[in-house]
């Protein structure tokens, strides 16, 4: 019979091989766009700032009041949804340098 530590630490390995999985897909995806981004990074910049200079000269301001309010009521939502902490820490867990799940966890007796 299995213990449940052993049974997590199943489910765990199998969780890390598919978000390993998913990660190098998506890194293949992008690999073509990240090369072309890293050829011409500032032309990217400016044409990035133009449009944005052309979509603000172009809209009126009611329509960018607007965007303004969709975008300040979704972020509203998002403050007090239930996943805010789990969006936080996976943020935070992107910007510090990544140790292994089974590291931070204490042994645990089988």
């Amino acid at each position: 019979m299995m213990t449940t530590a052993r049974m997590a630490k199943i489910r765990m390995r199998k969780a890390t091989a598919e978000l390993t999985a998913a990660q190098t897909g998506i890194e293949r995806r992008l690999a073509p766009w990240r090369a072309a981004f890293n050829r011409r990074p500032t032309a990217w910049i400016l044409a990035g700032g133009f449009a944005g200079g052309i979509a603000m000269a172009w809209l009126p301001r009611r329509a960018w009041a607007r965007i303004g309010a969709v975008a300040g009521s979704c972020a509203g939502i998002v403050a007090r949804s239930v996943l805010t902490p789990m969006i936080a820490g996976a943020l935070l867990a992107r910007k510090q340098p990544s140790a292994s799940v089974a590291d931070q966890q204490p042994a645990a007796a089988d």
